[in-house]
């Protein structure tokens, strides 16, 4: 059914090909294989279109009982930090299994595939096979500035090359073979290799090939690459003597939920669609489904926004530096209240550790109250800070010292303003900004004085964190930053995102905030506003927009709106 050797599904596998070429369907066919043998399968779908495998190719009947973990046909819901939970039921349990990280943030995806990984590598017990699409995700080849994703390519090397000892099969394929990391890619045994146009990918495929003893036959594979037809690919695996050989793979024979719904089909269930039997699953994982829940930022912002506004009404007359310390009474805040307060304090510290500052904003303004409500000397020179909506900054010069600590610390009206935009981010759930969104919304511009000056002396000062290419607020700067009263809806967020960009940059974005999540080309985009295609009135300002990072490109040089201007 295959098309290709038992033996070679015993080794690692790697399929090669661009868009379009039917290296998912190759996948997927290889998966049914496997299925229909009783083989325990885990997939990792980065992309969020898997599903399919759970319906007939008419999507009227039932398809194989895999259990979906996350994403919009979940079974069961997972969050960035469910990775090791997840990787154990697999390592220990024969239930085959998906893992949707479709729509996923590369931070999340990333957290999540380092304690998968790493765990499934520890607790695997028996044979079982891991499938991983696109795995140049997962594995990039390339400088790695950031420390997880590091960590994320170390273990998806190991997994390559070690995991066969473990009794980990990889079937892992990729439309960028350019970008696949060549310790990966050599680790493989088998190569399925697919129509690649780009010299870059012919040349990633010929390394592997190159490994190979017989030179006249790679040259023919190498040689055809370009001109194969869709579903195509030349199976390779020297160690088990099989190949070079074409072959045309048959089509799959589950729901093809890889190509794009249209029409009336446009988000409407499926008829058909196996039943799985989640008890144990569920019972394993119980702690994971809580957390799922436990560390969603919108929940957590919504108690953090209560306890400050309950704080905040306790202590509306007691708050303020000019009332002396033997004169004030105890706040009008109810034992019951106080309890309700530690009490989420705790909910929120137990939380994963991406959510952290969280904990720290709350336990901060609980640790000021109590000062204030013992009487302590120090408690009048905590000032609590007005909290107020993002609207545009102000560019005040100084701002008022406050004492942190017992040690005074004066901001100038950069550092402010820098805060404030890093406090106006974790609103709305991005806990570490990339540096270019906090200078956006700070008015400044990277690489400049105007930028780096104010953000050094906040780090010696210790109320930011670097973090890589990123910045994050301490639980000091937090208690300097102003912070948001309420949650921001997505028109406020865009409204505050707008006003702060030049006219044309505000055309553009309006029309892809309007398309979103849809992808626009280019052409369409300079005429919705107002632009002639390729023009400098059209390209410098969409050049900006991204370099804010505002917008990204497709793999297929469109352009869509990015996910951080959207809230969940």
């Amino acid at each position: 059914m295959t098309h290709i050797p038992t033996a070679a599904l015993d080794q690692h596998i790697l399929v090669l090909g661009k868009t379009g070429a039917g290296k998912s369907s190759v996948m997927r066919l290889l998966v049914e294989g496997l299925l229909d043998d009783g083989k325990p399968v885990c997939a990792v779908d980065p992309k969020g279109d898997w599903h399919g495998l759970r319906s007939s190719a008419d999507g009227k009947r039932a398809g194989y009982p895999v259990v979906i973990f996350g994403g919009d046909h979940a079974d069961v819901p997972i969050n960035a930090h469910a990775g090791g939970n997840v990787a154990e039921l697999v390592g220990s349990g024969n239930r085959p299994c998906l893992i949707d990280l479709g729509g996923w943030t590369v931070s999340d995806r990333t957290r999540f595939f380092i304690d998968f990984a790493s765990t499934l590598f520890r607790t695997t017990r028996g044979r079982r096979w891991l499938v991983i699409d696109e795995v140049h995700n997962f594995a990039p080849q390339g400088k790695v500035y950031d420390p997880d994703a590091g960590k994320m390519l170390h273990w998806a090397n190991r997994l390559a090359s070690e995991g066969r000892g473990k009794g980990i099969q990889i079937l892992a394929a990729s439309q960028r073979p350019q970008k696949c990391h060549k310790d990966f890619v050599t680790s493989c045994e088998t190569l399925i290799a697919m129509r690649v146009i780009h010299p870059l990918d012919r040349a990633a495929i010929k390394d592997w090939i190159d490994g190979c003893p017989d030179p006249d036959k790679g040259r023919e594979v190498l040689g055809s690459l370009a001109s194969m037809p869709r579903g195509t690919g030349w199976a390779w695996s020297p160690e088990i003597g099989f190949g070079p050989k074409r072959i045309q793979f048959p089509m799959f024979s589950t729901y093809d939920s890889f190509k794009a719904p249209t029409g009336d089909s446009q988000g409407k269930p499926l008829k058909g669609w196996a039943d799985v039997d989640l008890d144990e699953v569920k019972a394993k994982l119980s702690k994971v489904v809580e957390q799922a829940k436990a560390n969603d930022p919108a929940e957590l912002r919504r108690q953090l926004v209560d306890a400050r506004r309950a704080l905040a009404e306790a202590t509306k007359n007691h708050g303020k530096t000019e009332v002396k310390v033997e004169r004030v009474e105890a706040p009008a805040l109810k034992e019951a209240d106080i309890k309700r307060l530690e009490k989420a304090a705790a909910a929120v510290g137990e939380a994963a550790s991406g959510l952290a500052a969280i904990a720290g904003a709350i336990s901060g303004t609980l640790a000021a109250f109590h000062a204030v409500r013992q009487r302590a000397p120090a408690a009048a020179a905590v000032q609590r800070r007005d909290y107020v909506a993002p609207a545009p900054l102000v560019r005040h010069k100084t701002a008022a010292p406050a004492v942190i600590n017992g040690t005074e610390t004066r901001l100038s009206g950069p550092e402010q303003r820098i805060l404030d935009a890093l406090a106006w981010l974790e609103n709305i759930g991005v806990t570490e900004p990339e540096q270019t969104a906090t200078a956006f919304l700070a008015g400044y511009t990277i690489g400049g004085g105007a930028w780096n000056n104010p953000r050094g002396a906040l780090r010696t000062k210790g109320l930011i964190e670097y973090r890589g290419d990123r910045l994050a607020l301490t639980d000091e700067g937090r208690l300097l930053a102003k912070l948001p009263d309420r949650l921001l809806t997505t028109e406020e967020l865009h409204r505050c995102v707008l006003q702060r960009l030049p006219t044309p940059e505000q055309k553009l974005l309006t029309v892809l905030l309007r398309e979103y999540p849809k992808t626009i080309e280019n052409d369409d985009l300079a005429r919705a506003a107002g632009y002639e295609p390729g023009g400098g009135a059209f390209n410098n300002p969409r050049g900006r927009l991204r370099s804010l990072g505002l917008i990204e490109r497709t793999q297929g040089g469109q352009v869509r709106a990015r996910d951080i201007l959207f809230l969940k």
